[in-house]
């Protein structure tokens, strides 16, 4: 699968490279582990909603009868020290809810 570029309100491209599960902007090339980039793929086809911690947790593990609740806040820390070189993109935390991607994009 080629390149996706993501065309942003400030006129600049981010790539997106679904294969390798890197971002690039600029002279960044971010990559991104499986799990990261699952939440990312989800946080992002939801935008600009907020996806619940619970749906983040079912996403990743399933129906399992297994309590994670730090580890995503581990790959979520991660996540957005990776989404650091790319401006303008973040993620956000919704007290209580759960997490939103904001990227200044026109889509």
């Amino acid at each position: 699968m080629p390149e996706i570029e993501i065309q942003r309100l400030d006129g600049s491209i981010v790539k997106c490279d679904v294969e390798k599960r890197t971002l690039s902007y600029y002279r960044y090339h971010v990559k991104f582990t499986p799990l990261e980039w699952k939440i990312l793929k989800e946080l992002y086809a939801r935008r600009p909603n907020v996806v619940a911690r619970a749906d983040l947790i079912k996403l990743i593990w399933g129906d399992k009868s297994i309590s994670p609740t730090r580890t995503i806040d581990v790959h979520i820390s991660s996540i957005r020290k990776k989404l650091a070189y790319i401006k303008g993109a973040r993620v956000d935390s919704v007290y209580g809810t759960g997490y939103r991607l904001v990227m200044l994009s026109r889509f």
